[in-house]
């Protein structure tokens, strides 16, 4: 039992290791080796390629080539390693295939970052790399080939084989790439001459049309003409930084506020045309404040950038970049209202948009670049400028055919200004308004008690008597003074004397029901309105009233005292006049003041 246990542990344990001795394995001495021959025409050397991460940029070359444990394989399809800082290391061995020597150029096809160090020493030899640094802040003169973007050269040997390290550094969070290109010195130089040839006739094209379009306004008078100039030529160091070509002629720029302010100033005028164009304040006062919040916001990035505050500037300018569709439907509203030739506008708005947006989006790594990109501004520019000129073109038709838009210049002016009238008179009238419903409500209600003074309860009364005869329901009237008032005068003073009446007018509303009207009449004297109330629910209702003011301590100043009242009911009669009831009413009011006041007395009684 024993041997077979041990002959099946065996037999499995043999197994085991077969399976894993047939597993493919990968060595980390594999090395990435790319042959030339020196007639490469911009070869893209995507991958895979071995890179190292190197954050503290605290590595030599040497020391890279050794940590071949520590490399790792970019994807063949994407070679977007994303946002880092420090350097990125790539390695590989170039290999020259052809029987003479060689000059090949290798080039980092993005602008960030900005400085590349190409490392090179002879195949498995011990000697130490020798370096060549380039950087775009450096001019032409001082790089090894005018190109705009950053390319070192390589000189090979017939058949000699090179290790090569490509160093990319920046000491902030930057897109980084496994990517490179691969030319000879005549393709690269070619390549260089097409590219400077097509940003020559872009910028010819840019400034052409911008002083055309200065000619045009002076003759036309149209304003949108001015700020189609504007726009073009504050597009020029826009288009020389992002291209890097500018760069080649001035160095250092990179670090200059110049494309920032650029780039503010491009935008305004853009967003400044569109309002003009569209006649946005012609149309709607609405699209307009739209626009002119859109253009607050571009203009808050520019003394900001002015200062010397070039990063926060640049941040502000990039938020702002997402308002931008706003203008942009402020003016399909305008044309939606009747305003002509505007899609041709809108359009080149919206490539424009979709420029900045990719740009930025790449910077901030929301997007994987790609080569074709590096050409998208320049290529957007000259096509939105073309269907800006088709705009404009047609406009200046119109102008003809319907008349200078300077009245309608006026037109507008003198609607915004009713507006603002229209406006002011607005708040004129509610503040009348409010003024009167105050005067009102000063004229018909006793300030200090809060309850209507005596116009306003005669008022309530008179109707009050009709509405009860013509409905044939009682109505009786409650009289009442206060006790004594003279000597609370005399003896706390005035103040406390009118803190009684304030709270024998407040104590009586509370206890009064809401169909029931109550007013100060008099000096001290109050009187009470009861609908539907007979002689009897009346007298309960005084009774009521007499003692909670009697049970009542008043505070005031730091004294507690109180108070009573004499109270006086009548019940209006067939016949009674308003006036005859509240005689009545007083009647038996100074009949309780008689009788040793604090009481109530009925005059029918």
């Amino acid at each position: 039992m024993n041997n077979k246990f041990f002959n099946y542990l065996l037999r499995s344990v043999l197994l085991v290791f077969i399976c894993l001795s047939s597993l493919p394995s990968f060595s980390a001495e594999e090395r990435t080796v790319l042959l030339v021959h020196g007639n490469e025409n911009g070869t893209s050397i995507k991958g895979p390629v071995q890179y190292l991460l190197d954050e503290q940029s605290s590595l030599t070359a040497e020391q890279v080539w050794q940590k071949v444990n520590y490399f790792k394989e970019s994807s063949a399809e994407e070679s977007w390693l994303g946002n880092i800082a420090g350097s990125v290391w790539n390695k590989f061995i170039i290999t020259n295939g052809s029987d003479s020597v060689v000059v090949i150029h290798i080039e980092y096809p993005y602008h960030q970052p900005s400085t590349v160090v190409l490392y090179q020493r002879t195949l498995d030899s011990e000697e130490n790399f020798s370096s060549t640094k380039n950087s775009l802040f450096e001019s032409a003169a001082d790089r090894s080939i005018a190109f705009p973007r950053v390319a070192l050269p390589l000189e090979l040997k017939p058949h000699e084989s090179v290790e090569v390290l490509l160093e990319t550094f920046s000491d902030v969070a930057t897109p980084r790439f496994a990517e490179f290109r691969i030319w000879s010195t005549k393709a690269i130089v070619k390549a260089s001459n097409v590219e400077h040839v097509i940003f020559t006739i872009v910028v010819s094209f840019i400034i052409i049309s911008a002083f055309i379009s200065l000619a045009l306004f002076n003759f036309l008078k149209e304003k949108f003409f001015m700020w189609y100039s504007l726009f073009a030529i504050s597009s020029l160091p826009v288009l020389g930084l992002t291209t890097g070509i500018l760069n080649l002629y001035v160095p250092n720029l990179g670090y200059h506020p110049l494309g920032t302010i650029s780039m503010i100033i491009m935008m305004a005028a853009g967003i400044q045309f569109m309002r003009v164009y569209s006649n946005a304040s012609y149309h709607s006062i609405k699209a307009d404040k739209v626009m002119h919040l859109t253009l607050t916001l571009v203009l808050i990035a520019l003394p900001v950038a002015i200062i010397g505050f070039h990063e926060l500037a640049m941040k502000i300018q990039q938020l702002a970049i997402f308002t931008f569709p706003a203008a942009i439907i402020a003016a399909v509203y305008c044309g939606s209202l009747g305003e002509k030739k505007i899609t041709t506008m809108v359009l080149a708005k919206t490539l424009f948009f979709m420029i900045l947006l990719s740009t930025n989006l790449q910077a901030w790594g929301w997007v994987s670049p790609s080569y074709g990109l590096v050409f998208l501004p320049t290529i957007g520019m000259l096509a939105q400028l073309i269907c800006l000129i088709w705009a404009m073109y047609g406009k200046a038709i119109a102008h003809y055919n319907y008349g200078s838009t300077e009245d309608l210049d006026t037109v507008s002016n003198a609607y915004e200004k009713a507006y603002a009238l229209q406006e002011q008179v607005k708040q004129q009238n509610q503040m009348l308004k409010a003024a009167k419903e105050q005067a009102e409500f000063e004229a018909r209600t006793d300030m200090l008690t809060s309850l209507p003074n005596r116009r306003a309860f005669m008022n309530l009364a008179k109707m009050a008597i009709a509405q009860a005869n013509r409905q044939e329901k009682p109505l009786a009237f409650i009289a009442f003074d206060i006790d004594n008032f003279k000597l609370i005068n005399d003896q706390y003073g005035h103040p406390a004397g009118d803190q009684t009446l304030k709270e024998v007018g407040d104590l009586t509303r509370s206890i009064i029901r809401a169909s029931d009207f109550c007013g100060r009449i008099g000096g001290e004297e109050f009187m009470i309105g009861c609908h539907n109330n007979s002689l009897g629910d009346a007298y309960n209702l005084a009774e009521r009233i007499r003692k909670a003011i009697e049970e009542c301590i008043i505070t005031f100043d730091g004294t507690e005292f109180s108070t009573t009242v004499s109270l006086g009911l009548a019940q209006v009669e067939e016949g009674d006049t308003l006036e005859e009831v509240i005689k009545k009413a007083d009647e038996a009011m100074y009949l309780s003041k008689a009788g040793g006041k604090n009481k109530v007395t009925n005059y029918a009684a």
